[in-house]
């Protein structure tokens, strides 16, 4: 299988912390997460490394409106050596003009925990262009499954904000390449909703969207994800959201694996897109399921049976014991099926 990379990915390792309650939290998306995939894979000869290819921003800043924000930003960042963080969330109702300036960063983000550094923008422009060279060399015929090492993550990001250490989305920017030339299938199976990618898609009947993940009633983004969401207006039945009760191991996963599967089927995506997060397992600080590292391999096969044209974009895993050696379970699955 073709792993595209960047390799820029260390340059943005942000340091905060917060204090909860009695517990005290801080960032588990640090740049050892893509050195654990990447020592799992490389040791496997079945899978060949590309870099991503450079891109234009025009893409990136047509889908994401807070694009220039970002990049401007990371550059007062760079200049000053700041970490810096949105304080206030106004609201949509705010009437206020939109700023490019770090201070009016609520405008854009959802959250206090995806701050901007002086490199942000180009690591996670380097993230989005991962998934953009997937998809190239999907629609060249060469390969028929990529998986693209993507850090940040991007599921959160959305067409108005920001937040949840996502910047930009690096699914939906691949499914807006593919989408001139056929139908889109994204399936989003990391522990957390992917409230950035159902909103980019849900009024589209080109772009089918299912995320599998823990029920919001009790875990972030707690305002998306709910099973009544399935699409508006001409996307009306392309949205399947499969929230889990906490706790669920790997044969409740597996029957609602199948679930989405069928139901994926029945759209006949002429592409797939992967959200692979693996905070799903039984060991990840944030997630709540009670997956195995070897349940993934399973969820491979099943996946790579869809027998269509596949991107899979890296998304959440964040035990960095588990993080290597379920994704290349995961992947793994895939190279079965061959």
């Amino acid at each position: 299988m073709l792993v595209v990379e960047k390799h820029n990915f260390s340059l943005h390792n942000p340091s905060w912390s917060f204090t909860l309650g009695p517990e005290t939290y801080s960032t588990k998306d640090t740049p050892r997460r893509v050195e654990r995939i990447r020592e799992a894979l490389a040791a496997d000869r079945r899978f060949k490394f590309k870099t991503a290819r450079p891109h234009p921003d025009a893409l990136l800043a047509r889908l994401h409106p807070y694009h220039d924000f970002i990049k401007k930003t990371s550059q007062v960042a760079r200049r000053t050596g700041e970490e810096i963080y949105p304080d206030l969330f106004p609201g949509e109702g705010a009437r206020l003009e939109r700023k490019i300036h770090p201070l009016w960063g609520g405008l854009w983000c959802t959250d206090a925990v995806t701050p901007i550094m002086g490199r942000t923008y180009e690591v996670a422009k380097g993230s989005a262009e991962a998934a953009m060279t997937g998809a190239d060399f999907l629609l060249a015929g060469t390969h028929r499954e990529v998986y693209a090492l993507c850090r940040p993550s991007g599921h959160h990001a959305g067409p108005r904000v920001f937040g949840g250490y996502c910047y930009f989305n690096n699914t939906a920017t691949a499914a807006e390449m593919l989408t001139p030339h056929g139908t889109v299938a994204i399936l989003d199976i990391d522990y957390h909703h992917g409230n950035g990618t159902q909103e980019f898609f849900e009024q589209r009947e080109d772009v089918f969207t299912c995320s599998i993940h823990g029920d919001p009633n009790k875990e972030y983004p707690y305002f998306w994800g709910y099973a009544s969401e399935k699409g508006v207006g001409p996307g009306a039945g392309a949205n399947l959201n499969l929230p889990l009760r906490l706790g669920t191991g790997d044969d409740g996963y597996l029957e609602t694996l199948d679930r989405a599967i069928r139901a994926i089927r029945r759209f006949k995506p002429t592409f797939v897109i992967i959200g692979a997060g693996v905070d799903t397992h039984a060991d990840d600080p944030i997630g709540g399921l009670q997956l195995s590292t070897g349940v993934y391999r399973e969820i491979g096969r099943r996946l790579a049976a869809l027998d269509t044209p596949v991107l899979i974009c890296q998304e959440g895993g964040y035990n960095l014991d588990v993080l290597g050696p379920s994704v290349h379970m995961l992947l793994s699955g895939f190279a079965d099926h061959r």
